[in-house]
């Protein structure tokens, strides 16, 4: 267990999340939903990047950190089915920080507003050795229905939106002075799978959660949550040309690892469910009461070099 995931535990022993009787949805998905009341919800959920860990200055323009800090938050809005309201901002501001980088700071976080929807109401700022932005956004669902990471049922499929690993290559590029266009977008500027979500739970899907560290890591989170044990067929999962080409001899691998794709991962019933969007069916749930991720490559067992992302190593 990682250390994130053993603090998330001290969390849940220490405040006893069982005994919250009024919480729809609380610890351990993407975003709370606040009341059993589903026509007066509110879904909740906050998310915070650091210098040195989410990004750096070396190869981020200040509107693409601002743009960051929102984008990650409103995926994590649209892995349940909602949608962006309100946000608050606090921000830890280096003693050296120019209101002109300031100002564009928060001119990419505006800029992520008028894309996706929802303002910011307020915030706080600090004095901080390094830059990070921590924010707290408030959503409403899309309908009475909505998408949690622990609904995953035995012979669904499970599928994503869109390719994975761009991320990290694009990550991977950039720490060597190289500039892919496609890939370090897909890096620094994150899009959140707005329109996909409202398509997913209208359309009657139950389990999503969106991408954020990595592929494997996320089956593991979902399988973890529905006790379920998840097959996966290596070659299905979408990858982009550029990946391809840049990464000839590591891309499935890279794919499998990397974090901060923020793709939609889903499972459904491809007999009842009929989607208007373009999706990639990666694998299939297997029998519940087991936790347990395989990989599969040409029909035969596959194992991945997995070097997972975690915010403390």
């Amino acid at each position: 267990m990682n250390k994130e995931k053993e603090f998330i535990n001290i969390i849940n022993k220490i405040l006893n999340k069982n005994s919250m009787d009024n919480i729809l949805i609380g610890i351990g998905d993407d975003a709370a939903i606040t009341t059993k009341n589903i026509d007066n919800n509110l879904v909740i959920c906050s998310d915070s990047i650091v210098e040195g860990v989410h990004f750096s200055d070396k190869y981020y323009e200040f509107e693409d950190i601002g743009w960051k800090s929102l984008s990650v938050n409103i995926s994590d809005l649209a892995s349940m089915g909602a949608i962006p309201n309100y946000y608050t901002v606090s921000i830890g501001v280096p003693k050296d920080l120019s209101n002109d980088n300031f100002s564009k700071l928060i001119e990419g976080m505006k800029y992520c507003c008028d894309t996706y929807g929802g303002s910011i109401v307020g915030g706080d700022i600090v004095l901080s050795k390094q830059l990070f932005i921590s924010v707290s956004a408030t959503g409403k669902l899309i309908s009475q229905k909505y998408m949690t990471r622990d609904s995953a049922k035995e012979g669904e499929k499970i599928a994503v939106t869109g390719s994975l690993g761009d991320s990290l290559g694009g990550l991977n590029l950039l720490k060597n002075n190289i500039n892919n266009e496609y890939l370090s977008n897909k890096h620094i500027r994150p899009i959140p799978k707005i329109n996909e979500s409202k398509d997913l739970v209208l359309s009657g899907v139950n389990c999503c959660m969106d991408i954020s560290d990595g592929l494997h890591n996320d089956l593991l989170n979902l399988s973890k949550k529905s006790n379920v044990s998840i097959d996966i067929d290596v070659e299905k999962i979408p990858i982009s040309k550029e990946l391809i080409r840049e990464f000839p001899d590591s891309f499935q691998d890279i794919a499998i690892n990397g974090g901060e794709d923020y793709e939609l991962l889903f499972t459904f019933d491809e007999t009842k469910i009929e989607l208007p969007f373009e999706y990639y069916v990666i694998g299939t749930v297997l029998k519940r009461n087991t936790i347990e991720i395989s990989y599969k490559k040409n029909n035969k067992e596959y194992y991945p070099n997995l070097d997972t992302w975690s915010h403390f190593e």
